[in-house]
């Protein structure tokens, strides 16, 4: 949905120019105008237009005058100048503020359908461009937060991710894990969409309230259960804490459940002053949700071995996939000779180290790419691939057909 507004001093002009073309085939929806360069601001500050077509002289405000004010408060604005034959000084003067084309009067159809073309695509192009690094920018906090959580994350490098993320979240004083499970017993299995639907209502929810509230953040674990993490600056106590928590998320499960059509069930960890401990919070919560069913695991991979050493490294393997992973890593992680490992990996699950590591990423990859918007190269990345081509091969070689048009599958499937 493009927005443009006519800037021209002439109401004619501005009435030919809305009649000029069919504004709604460049997916112009929105057509506004203005008589100078000061209406034409007011009308920008209350509604952003993507593209503005104005005139250079104008008595209530020239345009100079408004593509200077627009590129000072830079306002990714696309501008295409109109001017007369007599104005090629005015036009040279706006060239230097990034306009996008000029136009001589009477205006061409053809030329202005053209320029206005050009406009919007670009327009779509980078609003698809800034969704995909919104989208990317999400994954990546989620990443970090739920690492974190799971004491997966050395402190020096959590400590520079969120810097980067923009996220000051080390210097509290007290923290607290809350994991939200929306699944019920009673309920049959869910489809793909409802569990889809459900996770992210939820959280959307959540993130929200805790927006106006201050009081912490949230991101999904791998079962798409919500976790809250719970921040405190104050010096309260830790009971006075923990129990305002439990009654703030009791009432917004309460006033959402009706709302969403969802379970939701709260499930509270112990409280913490260190940031390293935070994983004692988090795996106490799930500890106390751990005799619900949890309703995503249909699909995964499930611990097969009878041998203990090999029970705690297919484990490793699942929650730390997106990972480097080595049979060299884990002989250290694990205290045993990385030779043995391996054998004693074949001989227990009957697959080779690296082949089970492959089919772990690409069970979360399917999973991602039926309920995320992100490119293959970019979830293979996320699931521990180093190599995209190698991803491709692997996923096509294992399931037959490529990431795409499993997507592609899975969509015409759901719809």
């Amino acid at each position: 949905m493009t927005r443009l507004l006519i800037v021209d001093d002439d109401q004619y002009i501005r009435e030919g120019l809305k009649r000029l073309i069919n504004w709604e085939e460049l997916n112009v929806t929105h057509l506004s105008e203005a008589e100078g360069a000061y209406e034409a601001l007011e009308l920008m500050e209350a509604n952003r237009s993507h593209i503005v077509l104005t005139d250079i002289r104008m008595p209530k405000g020239d345009g100079l005058h408004l593509i200077e004010q627009i590129r000072l408060r830079n306002w990714k604005t696309s501008i295409v100048v109109l001017s007369g034959y007599n104005e090629y000084a005015y036009v040279r003067q706006a060239m230097k503020y990034q306009v996008e084309d000029y136009l001589l009067k009477p205006i061409d159809a053809s030329e202005l359908t053209q320029i206005i073309a050009s406009c919007t695509e670009r327009f779509q192009g980078q609003y698809i461009e800034e969704q995909m690094q919104r989208e990317s920018f999400l994954l990546l906090k989620n990443n970090i937060l739920l690492r974190w959580a799971q004491n997966r994350i050395q402190y020096d490098q959590l400590r520079d991710k969120l810097k980067f993320l923009q996220l000051p979240l080390l210097m509290n004083e007290r923290y607290q894990i809350c994991i939200i499970d929306w699944h019920d017993r009673q309920e049959s299995e869910l489809t793909q969409s409802e569990e889809q639907y459900r996770s992210f209502a939820i959280l959307n929810s959540v993130e929200e309230a805790l927006q106006e509230s201050g009081r912490g953040i949230a991101f999904l674990n791998e079962h798409r259960q919500i976790i809250v993490l719970f921040t405190d600056e104050s010096q309260q106590d830790a009971d006075c804490f923990s129990a305002g928590n439990n009654s703030w998320m009791a009432d917004l499960s309460e006033r959402y459940r009706a709302i969403l059509k969802t379970p939701w069930s709260n499930y509270f960890g112990k409280v913490t002053c260190l940031p390293n401990k935070l994983h004692e919070s988090y795996e106490e919560a799930l500890a106390q949700c751990s005799s619900q069913p949890v309703g995503d695991n249909h699909g995964e991979i499930s611990v097969i071995s009878q041998n203990p050493i090999t029970r705690q490294v297919e484990r490793y393997v699942q929650e730390h996939y997106s990972e480097e992973l080595s049979l060299q890593l884990l002989s250290i992680q694990f205290n045993v000779n990385n030779v043995y490992l391996g054998r004693l990996f074949k001989k227990e699950t009957g697959q080779f180290f690296n082949d089970y590591i492959n089919r772990v990423r690409l069970d979360h990859a399917k999973k991602m790419l039926a309920v995320t918007p992100l490119k293959a190269s970019e979830i293979a990345t996320a699931v521990g691939f180093l190599d995209p081509n190698y991803f491709f091969r692997k996923f096509k070689q294992v399931h037959g057909i490529s990431p795409s048009d499993y997507r592609l599958a899975i969509s015409g499937a759901e719809s």
